[in-house]
């Protein structure tokens, strides 16, 4: 029977443990209902606030903090009590916080204003109030321990933002400067002049002569129209002479469909016989390339015998990050530098950027037509480019390092006017080749950001946030 009675005890209390656990992990229950569930003798308090836990540290290793007296497990000095921090007042509701400026989202840093208004688009401008951007507890450091941290700050500003897009490219003769040398007749190259891959040749420079039966053929009928018309006297009709004259016309014109030049054109109506062969001639300045003949080689219509290449234009075809992209427009100055070229610099628009990506680079071709009229660039030589830009001319700018970016979130210390410094989340847009950083939400000008050692002040307010944690364990954990 005792035995019973003394399992049954145990049950008992077993039961109120797990019954008070299970009300002091609820969560979201106020301070007065856990007192409440804990002992009546708190149904008299229910109005006061639970005292806060006493935490005790080393004063040789501040890094232990524990929720009752000891030693230290390091040094095995005995644990001293932490100072209470002051209570920290209660947030105030958003209608009766500082406003902090007035602002058109829509419309970005560009619509900030110190008084509402409606902004350019016609919109009421929204107040932004002061601890809206929260990202965390105020940090309140001692002046002189400030100055020892080297804690710097400066203004939040207004102005424009200016950056340089660099990329890399490969030069490349433009389309419009390639000139492919096809035949329209069958024949055999009788004498090859453009004998070797890369010469220079000038427009009109004969490339090669042809031999062909149909050249020789349409050399007779020029002839033969040509002695018609001349042997035309002053007494005949003009019905006659002009047929005979549209017979040389034609004949002309047959022979310049065939791209025979108009000189030797004309030597062949002032000759009493057909040529043998007839020259052709270059149709562009330019370097040769593709030769597909050599001398003796028979060819036939339709058939490509070479290229003349025109180097006095090139387009640079620079590869540009999809990220940049946004920065980079039709018409921009390019400056182009070559290591084969040290201390030249190459300048020219950017004509074309084509509409895709490439899926494995993440690089997208933005083509920039550059002069070359001493052909120093040469096709297939690397280039490094640099594209001024001006994406931003009037918005909020910081410098870049009082930014911490944790990947997540963006966050600057802004000093209050009670000397703290206030952790607040903001939104970074670009940066430019200052080093300053385009904000587009959380900050606005006149205030005062930290620019170095914020890291330290972040370190102390995720310290200051914990032992908030550990002095009120049964509040609702931070999201932080």
């Amino acid at each position: 029977m005792t035995t019973r009675w003394i399992s049954f005890a145990i049950i008992f209390c077993i039961g109120l443990a797990i019954g008070a656990a299970s009300v002091m992990s609820t969560p979201g229950m106020h301070h007065d209902q856990m007192a409440t569930a804990d002992s009546p003798a708190t149904h008299d308090s229910g109005n006061h606030a639970q005292p806060e836990k006493q935490l005790y540290t080393c004063g040789m290793h501040p890094q232990v903090i524990v929720d009752h007296p000891g030693n230290c497990p390091i040094c095995n000095m005995k644990l001293v009590p932490m100072k209470s921090a002051p209570a920290s007042q209660p947030a105030e509701p958003k209608g009766q916080s500082k406003i902090l400026y007035y602002w058109d989202p829509m419309l970005g840093p560009s619509s900030i204003s110190d008084k509402p208004g409606k902004s350019a688009m016609g919109m009421d401008l929204v107040p932004v109030y002061e601890n809206q951007n929260s990202a965390g507890p105020p940090v309140r450091i001692d002046p002189s321990v400030v100055q020892n941290m080297g804690i710097r700050t400066v203004m939040v500003e207004r102005g424009s933002l200016e950056k340089t897009v660099r990329a890399v490219g490969f030069v490349q003769v433009p389309e419009p400067g390639l000139h492919d040398i096809s035949l329209k007749v069958n024949g055999w190259i009788q004498k090859l002049y453009a004998n070797q891959d890369g010469m220079y040749v000038s427009a009109g420079d004969p490339l090669f002569d042809l031999y062909s039966p149909e050249l020789l053929v349409a050399q007779e009928e020029l002839i033969s129209a040509t002695r018609t018309l001349n042997a035309l006297d002053a007494g005949s009709s003009s019905s006659a002479r002009k047929d005979a004259e549209n017979l040389v016309a034609s004949a002309k014109q047959k022979l310049r469909r065939w791209d025979i030049a108009d000189q030797d054109i004309d030597a062949v109506s002032k000759s009493a016989q057909a040529m043998q062969t007839l020259p052709y001639r270059s149709p562009a300045t330019g370097h040769l390339a593709d030769k597909m003949i050599v001398q003796g080689s028979p060819v036939q219509a339709g058939m490509k015998v070479m290229r003349i290449e025109d180097h006095s234009q090139v387009w640079l075809n620079v590869q540009v990050f999809e990220e940049q992209l946004p920065y980079v427009k039709v018409g921009q100055i390019v400056q182009a530098t070559a290591a084969a070229l040290p201390g030249r610099v190459f300048v020219g628009p950017i004509s074309f950027i084509y509409p895709h990506v490439d899926h494995m680079a993440r690089t997208t071709i933005v083509r920039v037509t550059i002069d070359n009229p001493k052909h120093e660039l040469r096709p297939g030589m690397y280039a490094t480019a640099e594209i001024i830009t001006k994406p931003v001319s009037d918005t909020v700018v910081v410098p870049r390092e009082s930014i911490i970016d944790t990947g997540t979130r963006q966050i600057a210390f802004v000093l209050a006017s009670d000397g703290s410094f206030q952790p607040r989340n903001v939104r970074m847009g670009v940066w430019g080749d200052d080093d300053r950083a385009e904000i587009l939400e959380g900050l606005a000008p006149g205030e005062t950001v930290v620019t170095s050692g914020q890291f330290l002040l972040d370190v102390e307010s995720r310290t200051t946030e914990a032992i908030n944690k550990l002095r009120h364990s049964t509040s609702a954990p931070s999201d932080r």
